[in-house]
């Protein structure tokens, strides 16, 4: 990590700039990146400018462009872009939901769906449950179920 990235997180965390001397960090660093910090709360300043022509002098306001906000647009654009690629996720899980519901209602909608699990015999055994099933085709019968381990 650079020594100015390191100042600025301390100061961000509110850290004295006499303490981070003490600590060894250059002071020329620490008072650059303070003076950054303090300009990045403050926004961009309106500063007078002396201009000569002529002959005479006058000042002249200039603004200086805030260098500091490129990275903070720079980080708002990487958040909006998150934002819409979350909002598109959202998307695409709502129309999974709505599939599974669409799944979730052909399944029940299965005869004897869960039977072995809910079926109790008079005997006291449960799970063991067979149904009498018919090819609707040749019409031949079987039974089809769950039977104990013989």
């Amino acid at each position: 990590m650079k020594v100015t990235h390191h100042v600025e997180h301390l100061l961000r965390q509110g850290r004295k700039p006499k303490e981070l001397v003490e600590l060894g960090f250059p002071k020329s660093v620490v008072t650059r990146v303070r003076r950054r910090l303090r300009e990045e709360k403050t926004g961009p300043q309106l500063r007078i400018g002396k201009v000569k022509g002529r002959g005479e002098s006058h000042f002249q306001p200039t603004v200086t462009p805030h260098l500091e906000m490129t990275p903070v647009l720079q980080k708002l654009e990487s958040v909006e872009s998150k934002i819409q690629q979350f909002e598109s996720r959202a998307e695409a899980l709502e129309a999974l939901v709505a599939e599974l519901e669409d799944i979730e209602t052909r399944i029940n909608g299965t005869p004897a769906l869960g039977l072995k699990h809910h079926f109790k015999c008079d005997c006291g055994s449960s799970g063991y449950v067979a149904l009498r099933i018919k090819c609707t085709k040749c019409r031949r019968e079987t039974w089809w179920g769950w039977y104990p381990e013989q």
